[in-house]
């Protein structure tokens, strides 16, 4: 009878105890390292993040376009083709790039001048009020000529890389641009005129 007496009051602390257990809790924020709930939020959060990332970059934004050139008559021919490709980043600025050939044929009583020429240009486009644009290209040609001579058959031929720097200013109308430009680098043998000459192009 005692043995159990005995028993009864040892086991009596650990009921009471067991009896008191409880779980502590302590408040803290959403973003604390704590929160246990917090690592599916913070996966939306970086997935959310990425997204924004991809959306940098608008395929809306692109702008295709070319400049063409054509031009006949009896001793002149002149081709022309040259595709672009620009980005309109925001209201004031669009840049992109092209590359660009041209052929050119002149045929005189003393002579018969044959040019080709292939480019590649950077080109930017500013726009300080919607419809005025400040424009720039700088370009690097591959231009390769051959002169002949009729009275003697004598035959001229030359090549070589001919630098171009292209600034202008004008009118925006939609996506075509009308500018007056100039050639800063005013290299030998440039494809574009000597002084100011009048620029046209379009995009889409």
């Amino acid at each position: 009878m005692r043995s159990w007496l005995i028993y009864l009051l040892l086991l009596l602390p650990i009921i009471a105890n067991a009896q008191g257990f409880s779980y502590d809790t302590i408040r803290v924020g959403a973003d604390d390292s704590r929160n246990i709930h917090s690592s599916g939020r913070e996966y939306y959060r970086i997935t959310d993040h990425n997204e924004s990332k991809a959306e940098l970059f608008d395929k809306s934004k692109l702008r295709f376009g070319a400049n063409l050139g054509l031009s006949l008559s009896r001793n002149y021919t002149h081709l022309g083709l040259g595709p672009q490709i620009g980005y309109q980043f925001n209201q004031y600025f669009m840049a992109g790039t092209g590359i660009k050939y041209y052929y050119s044929r002149a045929n005189l009583s003393n002579y018969e001048n044959k040019d080709n020429l292939l480019g590649i240009n950077l080109f930017g486009y500013t726009y300080p009020v919607h419809f005025i644009t400040i424009f720039t290209q700088p370009e690097l040609n591959y231009i390769w000529s051959k002169l002949t001579y009729k009275s003697t058959g004598e035959v001229i031929k030359s090549n070589g890389f001919v630098p171009s720097l292209i600034v202008g200013a004008g009118f925006r109308l939609g996506y075509t641009h009308i500018t007056l430009n100039y050639d800063l680098a005013q290299r030998p043998n440039s494809p574009h005129p000597d002084g100011f000459y009048l620029g046209v192009s379009a995009f889409f």
